[in-house]
């Protein structure tokens, strides 16, 4: 109390002081004299470089100092540092008290000795007339989490409340539709995507007795397609009521959308391959129904079980299929591309062996490279492996540290895979075998430093 008042004694002196030099213009003395604003903060400690560095935000409202850049993970502030505070209009408070949060312990600071911040400070600053007071929690940002680490969590156990042979899901505004084929027939199961364990469920009575591939069901140019074990093509505008699409083809796989990019002349597609007698070929259908056939399909093509992906490089449509069988019922770790849906390239060389071959893998495009997850191998067993591409699918590389799935996820295949707009990477259902039941579980998983906030 004694070091407080002597304070606030020294205070009052200096205000007469400076009230007589500033001669008598009471509004400006009255603002600089009861200002008690931080404008500037830094630190600095040489046996730890990273702090000079740092660019400290000032909160004025909520009374907040932190940096926005985060100091690396692993990152241990063990030594005191000096701080260095600016004063708004430059004049100097007349006490500044200074607050350890973790131990509550406060002493009142002389603006020069060094100062412990491996927990939050708390600065109460004294205007200069000592009337008033502005209170400021300092901190110093560091990441909690290995940024490159990949965390997952089971997101649900109850999805479609049912048992579910084939499933395939998809994102739609506010909500995610997810297909199912059950003992009943086929259904449709909506959710809020905030709330994933509560479905509305409608039969879709005009698809009750037909053999469908569910796992290659498309969305394109605001329809739904869905191929049949015949041949025909089923389409829907509102996922709901279904017909035979006139004039399609006989369809044996769809394989993809293929967007319409940036460059001129390149449209949208619906790609397929399509038989034609004896003839294997690859085709597309444009937003208007009106179908156009390319070149012969290579019989190691896959036509089952294969992932794809659709994307933009340097202003070029790209779309791309991975693994899967072929015509014939080989399993394959080939990937194939297109820019057209005509003609198809093969960019896994003949030589090379990447990963196991499988069907039923989870392919999307993630953290700016084409993640490959899962699937079913010769073995009729699941698996539960991660390769990433950065080169659009020519080389492939296993994740086997930081980007992995946790022991307790069961391997599995036929999982429909997204990406949401907080960067998390969500897989539903999947099965651990051909011809088991779909597993009722969400997974979500994030990259830690894809939810970082600046």
């Amino acid at each position: 109390m004694k070091k407080n008042r002597l304070h606030l004694w020294m205070a009052g002196c200096a205000v007469l002081l400076l009230s007589s030099c500033l001669g008598g213009n009471s509004d400006i003395d009255e603002e600089l004299l009861s200002n008690c604003q931080i404008i500037s903060f830094s630190l600095q400690n040489d046996s730890i470089p990273e702090l000079s560095a740092l660019k400290f935000t000032i909160d004025q409202v909520n009374g907040q100092i932190f940096n926005k850049d985060s100091m690396p993970y692993g990152m241990i502030i063990d030594r005191k540092a000096v701080c260095t505070i600016g004063y708004d209009m430059g004049l100097s408070p007349s006490a500044v008290e200074v607050v350890y949060e973790a131990t509550k312990d406060s002493t009142y600071w002389n603006g020069t000795d060094s100062l412990d911040f491996s927990n939050p400070v708390r600065f109460r600053v004294y205007s200069y007339n000592g009337k008033f007071y502005k209170t400021y929690i300092a901190k110093v940002n560091i990441h909690r989490q290995q940024p490159d680490s990949m965390t997952w969590t089971l997101h649900s156990e109850q999805l479609a409340g049912t048992t579910v042979r084939e499933q395939k899901v998809f994102a739609s505004g506010d909500s995610y539709w997810m297909f199912v084929k059950n003992a009943a027939g086929y259904e449709l199961h909506t959710s809020l995507k905030t709330d994933v364990k509560s479905w509305q469920v409608t039969a879709l009575s005009d698809l009750s007795d037909k053999e469908l591939s569910l796992s290659q069901l498309t969305e394109y140019a605001g329809s739904f397609y869905l191929p049949a074990t015949d041949g025909s093509l089923y389409s829907s505008s509102d996922g709901l009521h279904w017909e035979i699409q006139a004039g399609a083809p006989n369809i044996k796989a769809l394989s993809g959308i293929l967007n319409a990019g940036t460059h001129v002349g390149r449209s949208s597609a619906l790609t397929a391959v399509i038989r034609e007698g004896d003839a294997w070929l690859f085709a597309r259908m444009d937003e208007n129904g009106r179908w156009e056939t390319g070149t012969a399909v290579p019989e190691a093509f896959p036509v089952t079980g294969f992932g794809n992906v659709s994307y933009e490089l340097m202003y070029y449509p790209h779309l791309t299929a991975v693994a899967g069988k072929d015509r014939n019922g080989r399993l394959s770790n080939v990937s194939w591309d297109t820019m057209d849906g005509l003609t198809w390239i093969r960019l896994t060389d003949e030589k090379q062996s990447f990963y196991e071959e499988r069907e039923g893998v989870m392919l999307t495009q993630y953290d700016n490279k084409l993640f490959l997850i899962g699937g079913i191998n010769a073995s009729d067993r699941a698996l539960k492996d991660i390769y990433r591409s950065e080169d659009r699918g020519i080389t492939w590389n296993l994740a086997d540290t930081l980007i992995v799935l946790p022991e307790v996820y069961r391997a599995r295949g036929y999982a429909s895979v997204l990406v949401d707009g907080e960067q998390f990477l969500l897989l539903f259902g999947g099965k651990e075998r051909n011809g088991a039941n779909m597993l009722e579980e969400l997974w979500r998983g994030r990259i830690n430093r894809l939810g970082f906030k600046e």
